[in-house]
């Protein structure tokens, strides 16, 4: 970002100089000028490129921090976020705690979101992307027999980071949050559905993530689309043949045998 760009309110007029600056570096990187966890320029050369002075660019950064937008590292710079901004996550927030939309609601719109999702990724996916792909493959990997409680959370905290990393892949930061939103909406739900629904699902779950990465591997657009589908579809296929089989003597969240039951991590 070694040039002028056209930014977004230049020319609102009566705001504060830092106002306007907060939301043109918030437009900026939205509109994927700055990708989550990426450095912004330095400060000299990113208040020549917006023509503010550092004052008030160092206000902005401020305000910027404190909504959750960029960390601020001592002696390394300032960073885009990736975790959701406090002032972005108060009506998620309040979704999260009503419990608002059911569960067959958001496996649609992350199967359609996913497909896009691994369609950007599989472009030009770095070597520590799948590095760190395969290392949730791994851990995923060791907990999939679900036994107990511990490997049930360790395995979706392990299914979880995969999607995640794939949204972070893509470089959208709207896409990184709302993927990270969709994550919690299905952990509330899978809490309830986990303890309903026993059967013997992350196994299959497993082999469709690993069919996930070799696409991404080879760098095959076909069969990135075609295993997320797949993926997707196989919890959709779980989620309509459990709805019909639930077990009273179940319901507490474990089998008779003490071991834990499982739901989809997706």
């Amino acid at each position: 970002m070694s040039k002028r760009v056209d930014l977004p309110g230049r020319k609102n007029i009566g705001m504060r100089r830092s106002d306007e600056t907060f939301r043109q570096i918030v437009a900026l990187i939205f509109e994927g000028h700055f990708s989550p966890g990426s450095a912004l320029p330095p400060e000299r050369e990113l208040a020549e490129t917006l023509s503010i002075s550092r004052p008030t660019l160092r206000e902005a950064l401020n305000r910027l921090e404190a909504k959750g937008y960029l960390e601020r590292r001592s002696k390394s710079g300032n960073y885009v976020c990736t975790a959701i901004p406090t002032s972005v996550r108060e009506p998620i927030d309040e979704v999260l705690e009503k419990n608002l939309l059911p569960l067959t609601d958001i496996i649609d719109v992350r199967k359609i979101l996913e497909v896009w999702a691994v369609e950007k990724a599989v472009l030009s996916p770095s070597e520590d992307e799948l590095h760190n792909l395969a290392l949730c493959l791994q851990a995923m990997r060791s907990d999939v027999s679900c036994q107990t409680e511990e490997q049930f959370s360790r395995y979706r905290a392990a299914d979880q980071r995969f999607h995640q990393i794939l949204a972070e892949m893509t470089g959208n930061l709207l896409y990184v949050h709302l993927a990270h939103f969709l994550t919690e909406l299905v952990s509330r739900s899978i809490q309830v559905s986990r303890r309903i629904f026993p059967g013997d699902y992350p196994g299959s779950n497993l082999k469709r993530h690993e069919g996930i990465l070799e696409a991404l591997r080879g760098r095959d657009i076909d069969k990135a689309r075609a295993a997320m589908l797949d993926h997707f579809q196989q919890v959709e296929r779980y989620l309509s043949s459990r709805r019909t089989q639930r077990p009273p003597a179940r319901r507490a969240g474990v089998r008779r045998n003490g071991k834990a039951s499982d739901a989809p991590p997706a």
